[in-house]
């Protein structure tokens, strides 16, 4: 069973309207106040505190890519991040696409949508049984060392068994990040215990967050 975001209660859905304004893209979202506060702790701290932003109804974004910005907006109103009507299906977006929605979730304070993205990006590599290749240095650039995106990746890296290979191939071995390998064989060589490729969606939990708005899973 795939995580779903909480659901609020229905007053917090039809509450008051928020300006979600990126720059420099120029682009303006809108959201409702009470659905992006449930999920978000960042978003809700700028709207409950007396803040510019509470006092205006108007939050401005620097640096968030919109297309990043229009997925969190599908995740929340239909929890999930491709677009149906636009003929996108879990196949089409890519494995950046789903990296980038993971981050914007982690900049945002988005557990439930995090939860949601390692979801999809296991389900993606079912059939391939290895996660999305070149993606490694980006994630490793872009994330801190605890984060749990990026044990994800390490442990589909230790579960393709030669190692050392992998990281000899011509086709991969530039797109491999320095502390990525470290991580990767210190994960080898000091818990060498894995379970089979088979069973890592099964336990995707591993590499959830919860807290009191996002309970443990059921899986």
């Amino acid at each position: 069973m795939a995580v779903q975001p909480t659901k609020p209660h229905l007053r917090q859905l039809i509450d008051e309207i928020v300006t979600i304004k990126l720059e420099p893209s120029n682009k303006t979202f809108y959201i409702h106040k009470g659905l992006l506060c449930h999920h978000s702790s960042v978003f809700r701290a700028m709207m409950e505190h007396d803040w510019k932003e509470k006092q205006e109804g108007i939050v401005t974004l620097k640096d968030e890519d919109h297309g990043t910005f229009e997925r969190f907006m599908l995740w929340l109103y239909f929890g999930k991040v491709f677009d149906n009507d636009a003929g996108e299906t879990i196949e089409t977006v890519s494995g950046k696409q789903l990296v980038d929605c993971y981050l914007l979730a982690d900049r945002r304070d988005v557990p439930a949508m995090q939860n949601y993205i390692i979801d999809t990006i296991l389900r993606k590599s079912q059939a391939t049984r290895s996660l999305h290749c070149g993606l490694q240095r980006y994630v490793w650039g872009n994330t801190p060392e605890q984060s749990h995106l990026r044990s994800l990746f390490v442990d589909s890296m230790v579960l393709r068994g030669d190692i050392a290979a992998a990281f000899k191939d011509e086709n991969e071995k530039d797109t491999y990040d320095k502390s990525y390998i470290v991580d990767v064989l210190i994960r080898k060589y000091t818990n060498p215990e894995l379970i089979p490729w088979d069973e890592l969606y099964k336990r995707r939990c591993d590499y959830h967050i919860h807290n009191e708005k996002v309970p443990s899973c059921t899986v």
